[in-house]
């Protein structure tokens, strides 16, 4: 909003509105790096000595999408140039200029990882991940990621685990992914802890210990981690390392679903239904049931198909067809025998619901991650 709201404001002393639109804050969409206006000096000597109003001008052209002038404020806030001196702000500023391949910014970057920045060399690597502002490359990235990791970052330990689980850019071991998920996870690292809860419920890679599958997930779940608290769901519901709770499972279940865990919701979903651990209430049930099945989980819209359909044909084959397409089988088949009993019109019908079914999940797998 500030960028919108800057435009219509009274312009710092001895600017005019056409050396504005050189320096781009009112530009209707972010302009190309370009050479420096005089005006962008101007104002950075009026921020340097303590112009505030000049300093909001040129943030606002920087959240535009200028390159040069995030490089140029990068350098301000490192330094204390006319500002107090705040790091985090000035490398953040510096990130998005290097991600938008400006190469002063990345030299920088480099240079500050270099000298021992963990955070820095962690960005580094998620850039050469992506390929932002870099080109892409696993091994790259794999090395900034052990260089941060070995001053304690612990995501980037944790994202070393995933890796090693996947053998993307790394030789795959469980082991070594179970060695890098405890070194985050001991630092408090929650995804960490869930990972390594995982690892030991399967065995792999550690030896099989229920308990210890228990304790890491506890520690996750209490530090609101919705996928552990899914699984410590799941543990007091079947009995993983502790007697079943059937009520401690909803309590779990409920914390995860309300944070939009697919997983939580449909078995939060199904203890209601069968009143598990709580009353019986069939509505509560539908509705988190239902919340999976819209995030396109599979037992859930086979679930809500056949067991509250069954007075709706139409709307019953298309939660069956979705179910079906992602290869749930018992769907597939229930599906296959009801189409027989439909008319072509129910068919089309359904067909079409199901496409509208779709297009919220394929709208949310584009969004950048």
């Amino acid at each position: 909003m500030r960028s919108h709201l800057i435009c219509a404001r009274a312009l710092p002393r001895g600017v005019t509105l056409v050396a504005l639109l050189a320096v781009g804050a009112c530009d209707p969409a972010p302009p190309p790096p370009v050479p420096e206006p005089p005006l962008a000096d101007a104002l950075f000597d009026r921020a340097g000595q303590g112009d505030e109003e000049a300093l909001e001008w040129l943030l606002a052209a920087a959240e535009y999408g200028r390159v040069d002038l995030q490089h140029r404020l990068a350098r301000m806030y490192l330094e204390g140039a006319g500002v107090a001196q705040e790091d985090s702000t000035g490398l953040a500023w510096l990130v998005r200029a290097a991600e938008q391949g400006h190469p002063e910014s990345l030299a920088l970057l480099r240079s500050v990882a270099e000298e021992g920045d963990a955070e820095v060399r962690f960005r580094l690597a998620r850039m050469y991940r992506r390929g932002d502002g870099v080109a892409p490359g696993d091994s790259t990235a794999v090395e900034w990621l052990r260089a941060a990791a070995a001053l304690g970052h612990a995501q980037a330990r944790h994202d070393l685990g995933l890796l090693h689980l996947t053998g993307d850019g790394v030789a795959p071991s469980d082991s070594a992914a179970a060695e890098w998920f405890l070194a985050a996870a001991e630092a408090g690292h929650a995804g960490a802890q869930d990972q390594l809860g995982l690892l030991y419920l399967r065995g792999e890679g550690v030896a099989q210990s229920e308990a210890e599958a228990l304790r890491w997930f506890r520690a996750a779940a209490q530090q609101g981690h919705a996928r552990a608290q899914s699984h410590l769901g799941q543990a007091h519901a079947t009995g993983w390392g502790v007697q079943p709770n059937p009520a401690e499972a909803v309590r779990w279940f409920r914390a995860a679903a309300e944070q939009g865990d697919v997983t939580a919701q449909y078995n939060l979903g199904y203890m209601y239904d069968l009143g598990l651990g709580t009353p019986r209430n069939l509505g509560e049930s539908v509705h988190w049931i239902r919340a999976a099945a819209e995030r396109g989980y599979a037992d859930a819209q086979y679930y809500l198909a056949t067991e509250y359909m069954q007075s709706d044909p139409v709307s019953r084959y298309a939660w069956l067809f979705l179910a079906a397409e992602q290869g749930h089988e018992e769907a597939r088949q229930v599906r296959d025998d009801l189409r027989r009993r439909l008319t072509a019109d129910q068919v089309r019908r359904a067909l079409e619901v199901s496409a509208e079914l779709l297009a919220p999940l394929a709208d949310e797998s584009r969004r950048p991650q």
